[in-house]
């Protein structure tokens, strides 16, 4: 199992979503769905840091985002 299947894992279980409809979220960019799943105060943290451009950057730029945008090529 890679590290991006226990991510989606987790966060499946946090979202009471199964891994393959997380991974098909994530995969049409629908966060909108993703935040309806969540606690209103942890949708408000995300949307909130999805503003924040400098936040959106450290993302986009980081090891995981790589490996995860790899492996949705790769699916």
């Amino acid at each position: 199992m890679t590290n991006m299947e226990k991510m989606l894992g987790i966060a499946s279980r946090n979202l009471g979503v199964t891994p393959e409809s997380l991974k098909e979220m994530l995969g049409k960019g629908d966060l909108n769905a993703i935040m309806a799943k969540m606690k209103p105060e942890e949708a408000e943290k995300l949307k909130s840091a999805m503003n924040n451009p400098d936040v959106k950057k450290n993302l986009m730029d980081s090891p995981e985002m790589a490996q995860y945008m790899n492996h949705m090529k790769d699916s």
